[in-house]
């Protein structure tokens, strides 16, 4: 198969994993159980925080491809839950951060827990050559942007 026959496979593959419905499957499986405040519209803000770190909610928003307002939203409903908590930006003093508690942190735990869980059990059947052929191929992609 030539590159670009391969890079519309790749494009097909990836349109059907950012499918709302393909994400709402994957949050599905990690978000039973989880605590209140935390939902589909909420996980994108706490997961995000917790791989980027403290974020104003507009770059947060930006980073995780949810409008500001809604992010200011979702992280209200965080902050009265215990999970998140604004902080004075120490470079900004007009802006604040949005930052995970340490009860913050331990959600975000479980919850990729939950998530190596799940997909453990869909990629249970496959050899382990091609799991380890599609986190490389997942990497390589993601550090190429």
């Amino acid at each position: 198969m030539t590159n670009i026959a391969l890079a519309h496979d790749l494009e097909e593959a990836l349109g059907q994993l950012l499918l709302r419905r393909n994400r709402n499957t994957l949050y599905d499986a990690i978000l039973d159980g989880a605590p209140n405040g935390v939902d589909r519209q909420t996980y994108p803000v706490i997961s995000g925080l917790a791989r980027l770190g403290p974020r104003s909610a507009a770059r947060l928003a930006e980073e995780v491809g949810i409008d500001r307002s809604g992010t200011s939203r979702y992280a209200n409903r965080l902050e009265a839950a215990g999970l998140l908590e604004r902080r004075p930006d120490p470079h900004d003093g007009r802006a604040t951060l949005l930052v995970l508690t340490p009860e913050g942190d331990s959600v975000v735990a479980k919850l990729r827990e939950a998530l190596t869980r799940h997909l453990a059990e869909r990629v249970a059947h496959w050899p382990d050559s091609q799991v380890e052929v599609l986190v490389e191929g997942i990497r390589l992609l993601v550090e190429e942007s």
